[in-house]
């Protein structure tokens, strides 16, 4: 997906929320003139995340600060943690482990910086919403079949705290075939492998960084480590809407785990916003 006219006041809102954490008011403005020269000379044929990419790196340069969602990547990453056993159990105890596994992976995807006010969410709330939800798009036969059939699958996460709903997902895969990628920079409250090693996911299965900077997986700027697995893993998953972005248009088979977050991308899908998309991204 490339970026549209209605992409840009969304960025640069977010970047007048992530400057509010510059303590001088002299560098915020700075910052902001910064992003509105650069808003106006946007290249449009390009992924989001890779315009995300550009502003996060005018924010390290401009205010110094290199991690604006540290604290409450800190807090998601904890709550979920909480959050775990309980749905462990749920999907233990299921008739279908695998499909409600799932569910609760999806349900995570709410853990979104970028688009929610996350603070606020009943995250409890949430993943009863998604156990009894439909699907606007579903591929989840396939991807069953698929997951049967494949011996090495790549994992790629999407946001801290979120890691923790899709360890229970791997869990429920099996790990031992699991190789889960993370952002090799910060990024809006995208996981990163200090993420993964605090909520023990490196203590699960196999965990790389893909070398990416943005706010997804653009391969064009991935490490060549991921570039060579994305290549020969005979299943990728991908979660959430910027790997979506990013991955949608490669050539190989990707299944795509999300929830259509944003009106853009729901038109691009040509789904409801809100709606749960469970696809791959070459048809059924």
């Amino acid at each position: 997906m490339r970026i549209q006219l209605e992409c840009i006041p969304c960025l640069v809102k977010h970047g007048f929320d992530i400057s509010a954490q510059a303590p001088d008011p002299v560098v915020r403005e700075l910052f902001m003139r910064e992003v509105l020269a650069w808003a106006s000379g946007l290249n449009y044929d390009q992924f989001p995340p890779l315009a995300a990419r550009e502003m996060y790196a005018m924010l390290r340069r401009v205010t110094g600060i290199r991690d604006p969602f540290a604290r409450v990547k800190e807090v998601s990453n904890r709550k979920a943690l909480a959050m775990y056993p309980a749905m462990k159990e749920k999907a233990a105890s299921s008739p279908d482990p695998l499909d409600t596994a799932l569910r609760i992976a999806l349900a995570g995807n709410m853990i979104d910086y970028g688009r929610n006010a996350a603070d606020g969410l009943d995250m409890n709330k949430v993943v009863e919403r998604f156990l009894g939800a439909s699907f606007a798009i579903d591929h989840r036969d396939r991807l069953r079949r698929r997951i049967g059939e494949a011996r090495d699958i790549l994992y790629i996460l999407d946001n801290a705290g979120e890691l923790v709903f899709d360890r229970v997902l791997i869990e429920e895969i099996g790990p031992e075939k699991i190789i889960a990628v993370v952002r090799g920079t910060p990024i809006i409250n995208d996981v990163t492998m200090a993420d993964a090693e605090r909520t023990g996911l490196t203590g699960i299965c196999r965990v790389i960084s893909s070398g990416s900077d943005a706010s997804g997986t653009p391969v064009s700027i991935c490490s060549d480590e991921f570039k060579d697995l994305f290549e020969r893993a005979e299943l990728v998953i991908a979660k959430g809407q910027g790997n979506f972005e990013s991955l949608h248009e490669e050539e190989r088979e990707v299944f795509h785990l999300f929830v259509a977050k944003c009106p853009v991308i729901a038109v691009e899908v040509g789904v409801a916003e809100g709606s749960a998309l469970a696809c791959f991204n070459n048809g059924s």
